[in-house]
């Protein structure tokens, strides 16, 4: 069956056409943005949605509790992607639930930890790009550099051994299952990771470490009860930390680096000053988004809210487009024009609003300063070694990670 509006048109496929697997997805956002802020969408089930597009209504819709994640995880036909009706998570859950174990996992990314963070994040990034520079050109960036470095990363964070990279990333692609309708996930490689995390968790009770994971496996501090998490949480929470912690900054990386690869200037072209440099990878983050499914999961309304001139009724299932939102003109003049000049710049919505934004965001942007900091001082005169129309994503990744980045130096 094919869904129709209220009024009887039938409805826009959603993912929209146009936005799937492209390197620079900025024209299809900008046009979603400029239409209405609510409009109504067909999901891969083919049941009716409700995508918000307009940057203050995606604010909204992100902190209102009448929108539920939880509720949406319950209803199979809410489901953008198959993975969502795979096992518990953080990212599936409201409050209360939810605040307890973000407050454990919080522990994790404290301010001093980040701080600490940034001169090891710097020197794996040299540790790599000397690697690479061994390497005859052109050398595949993405494998030599995008797919290692956020893996050591959340690796160290989490306390997983890096030796065990390639077994992880097996696991993932496991679970980056097609779009609900045209596959299912794999339930083996999701018991195999969740298993993997289980056995760290034991050895971290034993011998704990400052990593995350003995923070997790601690759970309460200073006598506190209410924070001591089951071991299926902690397993859960170590397991979307772990996959999610590198699966969104390898495909971000991926575009920043091309996009800045493909300029006139290139790598010269990028400011020296930290602050100048920040600002430019948060203008980056904005224009260059990631995803194919609106830059969130599913939300279901628990009651009637007024929204964007629209009723949404309870029982109906809303997509906050975070990535729609970031090229609304009121909120971006000119959006799809680079300027990270712009006041408005550091209040995108790439890592997402509200009580499920995402963790990872700080170490997320030490990775990407570090990054093209270290490859302007390396290697100034790196260009991609192919047209930039042949490079290819995933095709099985939930986010535009790049296939390869062919370079030449």
């Amino acid at each position: 069956m094919i869904a129709t509006s209220t009024t009887g048109r039938q409805l826009p496929e959603f993912p929209l056409r146009g936005t799937e697997r492209r390197a620079d997805a900025a024209e299809d956002y900008a046009r979603i943005a400029a239409g209405e802020p609510v409009t109504q969408v067909r999901l891969p089930s083919g049941r009716p949605a409700w995508l918000i597009a307009g940057y203050r209504e995606v604010r909204t819709a992100l902190t209102d509790p009448r929108f539920s994640r939880q509720e949406a995880v319950r209803d199979p036909g809410g489901h953008l992607l198959a993975v969502e009706a795979v096992g518990t998570s953080i990212l599936n859950l409201d409050p209360p639930d939810h605040t307890r174990l973000r407050r454990v996992a919080a522990r994790g990314f404290t301010e001093a930890r980040i701080a600490r963070l940034r001169p090891r994040i710097a020197e794996m990034t040299g540790e790599l790009l000397d690697g690479l520079a061994q390497q005859p050109a052109p050398a595949d960036l993405c494998e030599s550099f995008c797919m290692v470095l956020p893996v050591r990363v959340i690796g160290e964070i989490l306390g997983v051994p890096l030796e065990d990279r390639h077994r992880i990333e097996k696991w993932r692609d496991g679970l980056n299952a097609p779009i609900t309708g045209t596959g299912a996930p794999d339930t083996t490689a999701h018991r195999q990771l969740l298993a993997y995390i289980g056995e760290l968790v034991k050895q971290r009770r034993a011998d704990p470490r400052d990593d995350l994971l003995s923070v997790l496996a601690r759970g309460g501090e200073d006598g506190e009860t209410e924070d001591v998490l089951t071991d299926q949480e902690i397993v859960a929470l170590g397991g979307t930390l772990l996959v999610a912690g590198f699966e969104t900054t390898v495909a971000q990386l991926g575009l920043v680096i091309r996009e800045v690869l493909a300029r006139p200037d290139g790598l010269r072209g990028l400011p020296e000053a930290p602050e100048e440099l920040a600002a430019e990878v948060e203008e980056l983050i904005r224009r260059l988004p990631i995803g194919d499914y609106g830059g969130t999961l599913a939300r279901k309304a628990t009651e009637d809210v007024e929204l964007g001139g629209v009723t949404i009724k309870a029982g109906d299932i809303v997509i906050a487009a975070t990535q729609a939102a970031n090229f609304d003109a009121d909120a971006f003049p000119g959006p799809r024009r680079h300027d990270p000049a712009r006041d408005t710049v550091a209040h995108h919505l790439a890592f997402g609003y509200g009580v499920h934004r995402c963790l990872g965001a700080p170490v997320a942007r030490i990775e990407l300063q570090e990054s093209l900091r270290a490859l302007r001082e390396r290697f100034p005169d790196m260009r991609t070694a192919v047209p930039d129309d042949t490079l290819r994503f995933h095709p099985a990744a939930v986010n535009k990670r790049l296939v390869e980045l062919p370079v030449v130096w």
